[in-house]
């Protein structure tokens, strides 16, 4: 062979191995790290922005902020509460690396009038009554469920009259709907639960592995 051509080819074999080996690298190694399997949030187009009046679990100064649109008679907000925001709790929120921010994005009357009872009690018992609505969802997310919901508030201490001007507050209604306008027009929440872990967005109830990675993947970004 011309040793020319040789030379020329040898070149040419080691400049595709190079970058080859920079395809492998930046897909797997130094270039970047490999995705998470676990991890199906998206980017999100827009990110909420907290409010001082927004209740949330967790250090104001956690470098990830987790913010769940959910209805109080949506059966997966439901379980998201009862079998995964434990955990969430205890590995993420009570060592002071994620915060949750709770906002109320009702899909039916009913649903809207348990929203407006949580935003009646004092900032203590907030949190107390959205796990006892939930925990009694089945009892009031009914046909006339306000009379049902009236027996839950009375038995934490909220009297006939303080409950009908609860669910006559023209202020919370009015902040209600326009939190689920700006989540609807601007953030595209379409469904509950949807939650925005600093700039990703994840829609639905998976299991406790997918808002793990999420958390995980923030928490290596805020670094």
């Amino acid at each position: 062979m011309n040793r020319a051509v040789l030379v020329g080819l040898v070149v040419a074999i080691v400049i595709a191995v190079g970058a080859g080996g920079w395809i492998y690298y930046s897909g797997q190694g130094i270039g970047a790290s490999a995705p998470n399997p676990d991890d199906v949030s998206v980017k999100a187009e827009a990110v909420p922005t907290v409010a001082a009046d927004d209740k949330f679990l967790g250090k104001a100064d956690a470098p990830v902020t987790i913010v769940e649109y959910f209805s109080l008679g949506c059966p997966h907000c439901k379980k998201f509460h009862e079998t995964i925001l434990p955990q969430l709790k205890t590995e993420y929120l009570d060592t002071g690396k994620a915060r949750l921010v709770f906002r109320d994005f009702p899909l039916d009357g009913i649903s809207f009038g348990a929203a407006l009872v949580t935003r009646c009690v004092n900032d203590l018992a907030y949190f107390a009554m959205v796990d006892t609505l939930f925990q009694q969802q089945e009892t009031w997310h009914v046909q006339n469920g306000v009379t049902q919901i009236a027996t839950i508030v009375k038995s934490a201490g909220m009297d006939q009259a303080a409950l009908d001007a609860c669910l006559n507050n023209q202020a919370n209604k009015d902040k209600i709907v326009a939190l689920q306008k700006e989540a609807a027009d601007v953030l595209k929440v379409e469904a509950t639960p949807t939650f925005f872990i600093n700039d990703r967005k994840l829609s639905g109830v998976s299991d406790y592995k997918a808002f793990k990675a999420t958390i995980d993947g923030a928490l290596a970004r805020a670094q």
